[in-house]
């Protein structure tokens, strides 16, 4: 909930006591069905040309209308206002206002908060002001952060984007723009008249209600919607997923109003299979050891309902003998072998795409000594394919840890990155499993890498996590690493294409070291 400043006696500068009252005013939707949602609640002052938004799931405004006066706000602090125009179809700008010299960063988040972009830039003291040009999402939000403060708006969008989203810097445009009498913040005065507009997708299509009022009390207001009869589905929603070494088993609840589900191993509804009715989905003659992903999609004459996601692996198999055998082939502390990806058989193994490890293996301590043996003092990540042993077991230097002189090393069981930034850099790279030289020119050192991942894993106590890494260096090791687990070398990704199909390449310094 989003508590407003209203002032209601005429600006004098002076300090003077003050008593207060608090409007609670909420939004309620009426629908036919419970799928419709407000998405946001645009309210604006029409006396006196101000507006602010609430979006879902907030529902409730508070109103502190003061009898006095305050002080006018003066730019020492961290702020960001709210874009304008809000809502908006193709461009919206957002004023901020940096205290001292520093570095601002502005991450992009869609409503299930996945981060479309990531800006970095170091600002002068001042106002500053930047455009934002849509994509195809309606709601987004916009994380800022300087030095220690951080805030965040939401932003709606009621256009039809085509292409993803971005922010542009607009170089103090600030300074010499006329604001159409739009003010940082709302003001409320008993007597002013407040619009209210509900918004709500139906149909791929955005609907508005609007209600007028000048509220003198707490009230609740409700957005009629009940001639909206056209509704999509509600999504599906997980009963169980069952794993075999070989099979998985996806279930998920009947949703009423549908004509039926369809599914994909991808994101994309266009190419997803028609399951008819069927509220269930066997997966068979699958790797075992190996990550799946479904996802679900209800469907009626409407559109399709937003998508459930489910993911699953297969049963890992335990090590083989001669897997065993290759571990214990030296002392813990002795280093291993690494492979050479211009040596037979050696490029097999690297090529080759690796499987989950059973965590409560009895060998595995005894093989992450050794590899940590092998690549302290050599490089900062090493994977299992590059000792030959086709597992997902990595060990990541962090150099978001520790202190220059100090960077931990730390060890992942069954990792796999879930999410990339749409933000690369091109960047120098190397590998262990790569030897240097004139022979082979197309291994040249450097590869295009997202500039922040997350990561989920198993840890060396056997404990789940998921977790952003936005350390550049770092989330680069994890990629690169993470990629020998898939039998992808740092070389096959000198185009960006092949692995990011929507991005923004940016300029980066090159690392000082990087051997993994």
């Amino acid at each position: 909930m989003k508590t407003l400043l209203s002032v209601i006696s005429a600006l004098i500068i002076v300090s003077l006591n003050y008593a207060q009252e608090t409007l609670e005013l909420k939004f309620s939707i009426n629908q036919n069905s419970n799928y419709l949602k407000l998405d946001s609640i645009l309210i604006e002052n029409t006396t006196i040309s101000v507006d602010t938004t609430i979006y879902y799931p907030d529902n409730s405004l508070s109103l502190d209308i003061i009898s006095g006066i305050i002080p006018i706000k003066s730019n020492n602090q961290f702020e960001v206002s709210q874009n304008y125009p809000n809502p908006f179809e193709n461009k919206t700008s957002i004023d901020v206002y940096v205290p001292d010299n520093d570095y601002l960063t502005i991450q992009i988040f869609d409503n299930t908060g996945r981060m479309l972009d990531y800006f970095e830039k170091n600002l002068n003291s001042g106002e500053h002001t930047f455009s934002f040009y849509p994509g195809q999402q309606q709601n987004y939000i916009l994380n800022f952060k300087s030095g220690n403060k951080e805030k965040s708006i939401k932003l709606l969008h009621t256009g039809s984007g085509k292409n993803r989203c971005k922010i542009v810097y607009e170089d103090n445009f600030i300074q010499n723009k006329i604001r159409s009498g739009k003010m940082s913040h709302f003001s409320y005065s008993f007597g002013d008249n407040l619009r209210f507009t509900g918004f709500v997708t139906a149909c791929s299509l955005t609907e508005i209600v609007e209600i007028t009022d000048s509220p003198t009390t707490s009230v609740e207001y409700f957005f009629d919607f009940t001639h909206l009869t056209d509704t999509p589905p509600a999504p599906p929603e997980i009963i169980g997923i069952t794993a075999t070494e070989s099979s998985i088993l996806w279930e998920w609840t009947d949703v009423e109003n549908v004509n039926g589900y369809k599914y994909n191993t991808i994101n994309e509804y266009h190419t997803a299979i028609d399951n008819e009715m069927n509220t269930s989905l066997m997966q068979t003659d699958l790797t075992a050891g190996t990550n799946y992903e479904l996802f679900v999609w209800a469907h009626n004459d409407c559109e399709e309902s937003s998508y459930l996601q489910m993911n699953k692996a297969t049963d890992a198999l335990p090590l083989t003998q001669d897997e065993i055998d290759l571990i214990l082939d030296g002392n813990s502390d002795s280093e291993m072998t690494i492979m050479n990806i211009f040596e037979q058989p050696d490029s097999v193994i690297l090529r080759t795409k690796s499987t989950n490890v059973i965590l409560e293996e009895e060998h595995l301590d005894y093989l992450a000594n050794r590899m940590l043996v092998t690549v302290q003092g050599t490089g900062i990540g090493i994977a299992a394919p590059q000792v030959g042993i086709n597992r997902r077991i990595i060990w990541v230097q962090r150099h978001d840890k520790g202190t220059m002189f100090n960077r931990p090393f730390e060890i992942y069981y069954n990792p796999r990155i879930t999410r990339y930034s749409d933000t690369v850099a091109y960047r120098n790279d190397g590998c262990l499993s790569v030897p240097t030289g004139g022979e082979y020119p197309e291994t040249e050192g450097f590869s295009y890498r997202a500039i922040w991942v997350e990561v989920e894993y198993y840890d060396e106590s056997g404990n789940y996590n998921k977790e952003v890494i936005s350390q550049p260096l770092t989330a680069h090791i994890f990629q690169h690493e993470i990629d020998h687990l898939d039998g992808i070398m740092f070389f096959d990704l000198q185009e960006v294409e092949k692995k990011i199909r929507n991005f923004v390449i940016i300029e980066a310094d090159p690392y000082d070291v990087l051997k993994d």
